[in-house]
């Protein structure tokens, strides 16, 4: 028997409404994704297999908040996303979800991948007000609305 590639095919999308058991269409032009499917997906099968270890939200309910007043969550903890996968894992030889890191006691997971390295043209910051790119200061330094001064 083949077990499905992503777990959250169990799940009706409420993003593009692909029924159970299929792939997710792209709602502007109908063709199908090979190889992902919406976060909205992956977010409700979360939600409706698990009971989340914080908020002790049961399976079928959105997380809470921890502190009163108690209010539903837009998306689960990410312990409730953990639970989820480690339970999907325990019952599969695969990991649920690309984007999930593996730990030291999940040996099937493989190796961890290498992050990404930063790109030039997207400014980082530091510290605060220090751009780490190639951005250079302002050729004046003067306040706002005051013309520059000459060196």
């Amino acid at each position: 028997m083949r077990t499905a590639r992503f777990p959250q095919l169990a799940v009706r999308c409420s993003w593009c409404a692909a029924p159970t058991d299929q792939l997710c269409t792209n709602p502007a032009t109908g063709l199908s994704w090979h190889n992902k499917t919406h976060d909205a997906r992956r977010i409700d099968w979360v939600i409706k297999t698990t009971t989340c270890p914080v908020c002790a939200s049961a399976p079928g309910y959105s997380c809470l908040t921890t502190r009163p007043p108690l209010m539903p969550l837009t998306s689960p903890h990410p312990e409730r996303i953990t639970a989820a996968d480690r339970a999907h894992t325990a019952t599969h030889r695969t990991p649920p979800w690309p984007h999930s890191a593996p730990t030291a006691d999940d040996r099937s997971a493989g190796p961890s991948p290498k992050p990404a390295d930063a790109s030039p043209s997207i400014p980082t910051q530091t510290h605060q007000g220090t751009p780490r790119s190639g951005a250079t200061e302002p050729a004046h330094s003067a306040p706002a609305g005051l013309p520059p001064t000459s060196p």
